[in-house]
Formats: structure tokens, sequence, C-alpha cells
């Protein structure tokens, strides 16, 4: 069994060591299918070969080495030959790695204890014969043979030629194959042309069936004479080294074939028929890139020009380009010539900056012509839509960061400048203006250029402008507005042709309004009179710079307080500005400064208005209430008139005339009511009714509180007591404002002491003209005596009335006498009523006359028989007696008088 190679174990990197030296004492190796064991034809080890060793008996660490003759590379591992066994596999591929060397082979081993070496046989492996080398002749693919004559016509095909060639015998991967096409060979020096220079064989190409196939370039073939032969020369390194090239310069050089490759003398020639049309690829800038199937170019990349070069294009010596230019409203231009100094060189021109500026937003054209050998061909052409740079935004040097201009910042005119950027040297006219709108909302547009030729100095600094101060002063406070600019280069001087920059977004804060002080509707200059502000008042603002879309607000403050109204705006289309202060806020400036003040408001800003200081009156005492006793008859209160335990002190009722007077009356106002008056002992006394309570909701229609009449009791009887009332405004609760009401003054009369008497208690006295006398009263005759009085008892049913009159009464006209009779009925205190029954023998009217102790008349009444006799004195006056003027027999019975202690 032979030993084999390891997978993997081909070829090292690094050539072998060789063993230790040590005697050779073994024989050479014999290798299989060689003649006479030192000449070795590859094609005979195709399918490898194998080494027969000569080794002793029980011969162990046997080790076989092959070797390339005086080159390191390529190197082979050892191989480790298995105990007892004598025969080696060589691989094909190392057979064809060694094709045209000499190899050294040798073989190891140990045996009894000794390190044996066998002599190293030198085996040459020969060339490839070209019997062998037929089926990898190179092919010119769209050749056509004619009378035994190969013609390869440039006319029938397209594009590049093919060369295609079959792999050769052996083929192993990392060989370097070299193919060179050598035309123009009745002239010398022949041109070449590389079809495979250096090509090195990839694992999946290493294999008997594979074909390579390689472009000759037609632009090379265009340049060879017509009908003059080419021939394609095929080389091969087998042994995988780097390629060593003969020395240039020998004219009468067959091919530039390596010098260490095999060159396969079998030859393929063609007559070559010409087709001079060069199959010729457009222009290409460098800096476009292409989109969507079209070819663009962003400024940015050009701004110091660019680069228009031909790519793929075979050039030679000798041949001349010239590079063209041209576009929508740019005639065909040149942009310069190349000679190509050296085949394979790329023709190339500078594209300036200023001619791409010609296309901003445009389509570019670029083309070429191709002279060679005195035919000029001209190119396809290469459209380029040229997009628009990215200019600047204009800037205003007075706004701030965030682009917001204050006209209350600087004076005088805005300056703008407008950069151009990186194209500012091509830049030609330049227009200039403002969107923006009036305070109103119109549209306002202010041209500041209009077509001005760019100057030198704005290509270099940007376009420097001035925006008149009374053109910002037209456009509304706080509204934005938008700076445009437009330049046009390479020469335009319409405005249609002009590029527009990204227009610049401002905001304006014009300068603030100095609004004038209020003024107050009702007012007199800065003077409020109370009664002017009973309904509240109207504060107007009048202000230069009104503008409808303004807010507005307004407060009414107290001077040295802390109090402070906001004034609802009262809505209206028309001016002045006004704003309602309610009479709450009226009431409670009473006797103060008001300090009224506006502010306007836009989209930015407010503005406070001077401030107007108002000074606020107080009610007139003429208008101030006054107190009423709803139990007081007059100025005069008679508790005796009086049935319940208290009285009503009423300070506001829904009275019309109390409404005005207390129109001031505000929820949580503070009230104070006393009663001023002389007590029973003679010193002053002073009773509360209402301790600085605060109005409540229930006051505000009628404010009314109660006295009782035990308070009412402490002052002395007929003395005069006052009634006060005291209310405070504002709400200062350290330093309130008191108002006190108009006083009220009433006579006060203490309740009637009453008394009764039925006279069943005296004696009966008969027809007398002498006084008689009871308890209350004394009964008198008048003059002219005509007739007697007396008491007795009622005499007859027509004089009695039960309840009444009944029982002893006094007799009136008694016995005899000529009517009428007077009699006077004189009450024992002064009395402010009295009250008796009175009957008669008569149905005839009966005349009453009361006076008091002047004499003076209180009363006058006519009254018939069966009926009470009731008077009451008017508050302030009492009744002394009474005069009685009848025509018949009376009687007066159940006497009762009211009277004070």
């Amino acid at each position: 069994m032979a030993s084999k190679i390891p997978t993997g174990k081909t070829r090292s990197v690094r050539a072998a060591k060789s063993p230790p030296a040590v005697e050779a004492e073994l024989p050479y190796a014999i290798i299989e299918h060689t003649a006479n064991n030192s000449l070795l034809y590859p094609i005979d080890a195709i399918d490898g070969t194998t080494a027969t060793l000569t080794l002793p008996a029980n011969a162990t660490n046997v080790m076989f080495y092959m070797a390339v003759k005086d080159q390191d590379q390529p190197s082979f591992e050892p191989i480790s030959v298995e105990n007892g066994v004598n025969i080696v596999d060589i691989p094909a591929r190392w057979i064809s790695y060694c094709i045209g060397h000499t190899v050294l082979i040798k073989y190891t081993a140990n045996a009894a204890g000794r390190a044996l070496e066998s002599l190293t046989l030198e085996l040459e492996i020969q060339q490839i014969r070209e019997e062998h080398l037929v089926v990898s002749r190179p092919v010119f693919t769209h050749a056509k043979e004619e009378w035994s004559t190969w013609y390869l016509r440039m006319q029938e095909f397209t594009g590049d030629e093919i060369v295609a060639i079959k792999a050769w015998p052996m083929i192993q991967p990392g060989q370097r194959l070299f193919v060179v096409v050598a035309g123009n060979q009745h002239v010398a020096p022949y041109r070449f042309a590389w079809v495979a220079k250096d090509h090195v064989v990839q694992e999946h190409e290493a294999h008997p069936d594979h074909v390579f196939r390689f472009t000759l370039s037609r632009g090379w073939l265009s340049r060879l004479d017509d009908y003059s032969a080419i021939t394609a020369h095929l080389g091969v390194i087998w042994d995988t080294t780097a390629p060593v090239y003969p020395e240039p310069g020998d004219p009468l050089l067959e091919n530039p074939l390596p010098v260490n490759a095999e060159d396969f003398h079998l030859r393929t020639t063609s007559l070559l028929q010409v087709d001079p049309a060069l199959d010729l690829k457009p222009p290409h800038l460098r800096e476009s890139a292409q989109y969507n199937g079209e070819w663009c170019l962003n400024p940015e990349n050009t701004q110091q020009g660019g680069e228009v070069v031909i790519q793929g294009l075979d050039t030679y010596k000798g041949d001349e380009v010239r590079f063209y230019v041209s576009g929508p409203g740019y005639a065909k231009k040149p942009l310069g010539d190349f000679t190509v100094e050296q085949d394979g060189e790329m023709p190339l021109v500078k594209l300036p900056a200023c001619v791409v500026a010609c296309f901003f937003n445009k389509q570019m054209t670029l083309s070429y012509d191709l002279a060679v050998s005195g035919t000029v061909q001209p190119s396809p052409v290469r459209l380029i839509n040229v997009l628009t740079p990215e200019f600047e935004r204009p800037l205003i040097e007075e706004a701030n960061p965030d682009r917001l201009l204050c006209l209350d910042n600087f004076s005088g005119d805005a300056n703008v400048i407008a950069p151009l950027g990186a194209y500012g040297q091509c830049a030609s006219h330049c227009w200039m203006w403002i969107d923006a709108e009036h305070a109103d909302g119109s549209a306002y547009r202010p041209d500041i250029l209009v077509g001005e030729v760019v100057t030198d100095a704005w290509k270099s600094d940007g376009v420097r402008a001035d925006i008149p101060r009374v053109a910002l002063e037209r456009i509304g406070d706080c509204s934005k507005f938008e700076l445009h600019v437009k330049a046009s280069f390479c020469e335009a001087s319409e405005l249609e042709d002009a590029l527009e920059f990204p227009p610049a977004i401002f905001t304006i804060y014009q300068q603030p309004l100095t609004p004038r002080a209020p003024t107050v509707r009702e007012a007199q200059g800065g003077v409020l009179v109370a009664w002017n502000g009973r309904e509240g008042v109207h504060v107007e603002a009048v202000y230069d710079g009104y503008q409808p879309s303004h807010q507005h607000t307004a407060q009414w403050c107290l001077d040295g307080e802390d109090s402070c109204w906001p004034l609802p705006l009262q809505e209206s289309p028309s001016r002045p500005v006004t704003f309602l202060a309610s009479r709450e806020q009226v009431i409670n400036s009473f006797r103060k400064t008001a300090l009224i003040s506006y502010t306007v408001i836009n989209a930015c800003k407010q503005m406070v208005s001077e401030t107007l200081e108002l000074q606020v009156g107080e009610p007139i005492m003429e208008r101030r209430p006054r107190p009423a006793v709803k139990q007081a008859t007059g100025d005069i209160l008679d508790l005796a008139t009086v049935s319940r335990d208290y009285v009503d002190v009423v300070v506001k009722d829904p009275d019309s005339d109390s409404e005005l007077a207390w129109w001031w009356i505000i929820k949580g106002q503070i009230v104070t009511i006393t009663c001023e008056g002389t007590a029973e002992q003679g010193s002053p006394y002073t009773s509360v009714i209402m301790d600085e309570k605060p109005v409540e909701t229930d006051d505000l229609n009628m404010l009314l509180r109660r006295m009782s009449r035990a308070e009412l009791l402490k002052f002395k009887d007929g003395t005069d007591i006052t009634f006060r009332v005291w209310c405070t405004v504002g709400q200062n609760l350290l330093e309130p404002v008191k108002l006190e009401f108009n006083r009220l003054t009433l006579k006060l009369r203490h309740e009637l002491e009453t008394d009764f008497d039925d006279f069943e208690t005296y004696p009966i006295i008969e027809h007398t003209r002498n006084p008689i006398v009871t308890k209350l009263a004394t009964l008198e005759m008048g003059q002219p005596m005509q007739s007697n009085i007396g008491l007795h008892q009622v005499r007859g049913v027509g004089e009695e009335v039960p309840g009444m009159v009944e029982g002893k009464s006094y007799a009136l006209f008694c016995y005899g006498g000529t009517p009428p009779q007077l009699a006077v009925l004189r009450l024992k205190r002064e009395c402010a009523r009295v009250r008796f029954g009175f009957s008669s023998t008569s149905v005839s009217s009966v005349t009453f006359t009361y006076f008091n102790k002047e004499g003076q008349l209180l009363g006058e009444a006519v009254e018939f028989p069966g009926t009470w006799i009731d008077f009451q004195a008017d508050p302030g006056t009492t009744i002394s007696y009474v005069t009685i003027l009848c025509t018949a027999h009376s009687s007066i019975d159940s006497l009762k008088v009211w009277y004070r202690r």
C-alpha cells in the first residue's frame, strides 16, 4: 500500500527543511512513468505517479522529500510513510507545479538504531508538447475562416472582441495566465495589447472544461492598419512564482510574455478588417451622481470647480480630445483640449465654477470630440441636471440671533447682508424686497433693491443694503415679515432668470406705545363727585397708535393701599376703549385717591399707560339718609301708641327717597346705630342698637333694627332722643372711611297710665250747682247756670245703656232750666286721652269741646247719646277739661283717663 499526501498538505507556505546530514546509504527512489528514472513527461503523470523506496527490514520513521532545484517555491511538505510501506504517491498537482523544472527527491529512515538517508534523485520534468496544448489555443470568437484564412471583421460585431481560451492540461489553482495580442506585425515595432496579464487561476477555474474569456479593446483594434494581421500569444507560469518580464525597448520583440512563463507556441492569427468608428462613452463629471436614472449635480460639490473625465475610453498616445459644454440659453463652448501622452491615459478637463453657475436649476450638456489619426469623432452627450445651490439666508445686523428686530434698540435704517456664497464671483444682478403686513393685516411689499448690478465688493462680502426705517415702521407690530433676495448668475439680468435665496423670516417689535392717562367720563378732570358715580363710572382710554387687534386691560387701585380691581372692558366696535368701574369700586374709593391705568396688549408686548390720579369724593350730607322710627308720629315717639315691646329703627327701605338717600349701600359695610338722650336720673345715656355689624344680603333691600321698649324707658320721659347712624366704606379695615348719616331727633313720650271710675261709691247728690268732686274729675256748672247737675242713679230705660251707662252717674241738665246747659268736666290730671259713656233722655246731639290747661282748644266733637265719648290729644299735648253742651237730661258714666306720671 502506498503512502499518500495528507489532505491539505499539498504545498507549504515555506520550503521544507532537509533532514540533518547523514551518510547516504539507501539507493535512489524509483519514480514511475520516467525514462531512466531521470526524465518525466507530465502528461504521462497526468493522474499522478509513485516513488518506490528501498528500505531495510524493520525500518521506521520513513520520510519522503521533494523540492524544486535551485528555487524555494513552490515547496512541498515532507510525506510520512507508514511502517512496512515502501511506495509513496506523488500527486499530479505536484507534477503540474514543477513542469519545466528539475526536482530533487530523497527519503530517510531509521533502522537498527541508525538514521539512514537515500541518495538524492534529480528528476527533470519536461514542458508539455504542443500536441497536448492545441486545445488551449486562443480563439478570436468573432473571427471566421475563409479559404484557409481567418478574418476578424469589426463591422460584424459591436463592442470589444472576446478572446476565449480553454483550460490547459493539468491546470492548477495559483498558476498564472498571460495572453497578449500583437498587431501591425508588418511594421516594427509591433503593437501589443494585453488581454490577460498575470491572471491567477482560481479554484473554480482549475478544471479541464473551463473556458477563459477576455476582452480585446475595440479601440485598440480600430487604431490598427486595415487588413493587418493580429496574433494572440499565450503563456503560463506553472510554478505560480511572480512573472519576470523581458527588457523593454527591443523593436523586434515577438511578444512581451514573461520569460519564466511557458510560451504556448500555438499562435492564433487573423487578418483584421478595421472599423475606425469608436464606441465612445459620454464624458463624466466626477462631482455628479446618478439619481432615478438621471445625472444630477449638487453645486455644493463644485464650489472650486469640477473635473470632466472620460471613463473607460481606450486612449493611445497622440489621441486628441476637445471638451464642450452647452445648455438652454448657453451656446456650445469649448472647455479645453487634452492630448494623450501615453497609452491608457484618461482625458480630463476642468469645469470652472462660474460655468456651473450658468446652469443653476437647468440642464447642462457635456460632450467631446476625439481626434484619432486625423479623424474626428463626436461623443455621446452627458445631460446633467444642475441643482440650485444652498444659498444662505439674508440677515439684518440689528436683529438678534433669533431674528427678532426691535426698533427701540437702534435708530436709523436697518442694515442687510445677503451672502452670495461660494458662487458669489459668478453673480450678476440682485433683487431684494420685503413681504409683510400692515397693522390692519393688509399686504405690504416694499422693494429694497431692484436689479442692482452685483459689485466686486458684494461678490466677496455679500450684498449690502439698507432698509429705510420708515418702511419698517409701516409693518404691523409683533408680526413676522420675510426678507427675500434673488440673484442672477452668468450675465443674466432679468428677474425671471434669478434664483431666490431662502427667505429670512423676522419678527418685528415696533417701538412701544406711550399711552396717555385714561379719563373718567363722569368726573370733572381729576375729581369725581360721589353722586355722579352712583351707577359706576366709565373709564375711557384714548391713545395714539390704536389698532382693532389690540387687547386692553385696566385696573383701579387705591393710593397707599393694596386694593386693586381689574376693570371689565365694555365691548364696543368704536372708540374710545371704555372700561366699567362698578358702583362698588366707586363706593370703596370714597374720600380716597384712585390710581387708574390701562394696559395695551398686542401679540408681543404690554404697554402701560400713564396713571390717572382720581380724587373720589364722598356723599354730601344733604344726600345722606336719615334714620326713621316707624312708630313715631312727626317728631314725637309716644310709647303709648306703641303696641309692641319694641320700635323699628329703619335706615334703608325700598322707598324711593330712601333708596336715593343711601345709594352707596353694599354688602359687608360696617354699620353702627345708636340712640342718645337723657337718662331718668338726668345724665347722658347712649343705647347701641347696631354695634359695628356688617351689612348682610337681606339688608340691601331694607336695613331695620329693633329698639326695645325697656331700652327706650331708660330715657327720661318728655326729653329729646337722637338716633345716629354710621357706616364704613372701603376694604382697609385699619383705616376705614366712616360716614355719618343725618340724625333723627324725637320727643320721647313714655306709655300712659290709666284710671277708671264708675261713680258707684259716691253718695247721691241731687240738683246742685256746686262742683261735684270724684276720684278722677270734678263736674262743674258752666255759665250761665240754666239748670242743675247731680250724681245719682240712672233714671229710666232711655238713659241706661248696659255696660256703658248704668248704676250711679254724673247727671247733667238736672231739674229745670232753659236749654242749652253747659257743663265742665275738669280732670284732676293732665290726660292724653279721656273716654266715658254718654246717654240722654233726648236724641238730640251734644257738643263736646276739649281744652288744655292753658285753655287752648284741642278739639271738638258733636256726638249723639248712647255712645262712647273718646278723645286723644295730639302728641305733645294733654287734655285738662272738657265742656259739654246739651239740651236735655243726660248722664256721664264709666270714666277712664290716660295720663303720664
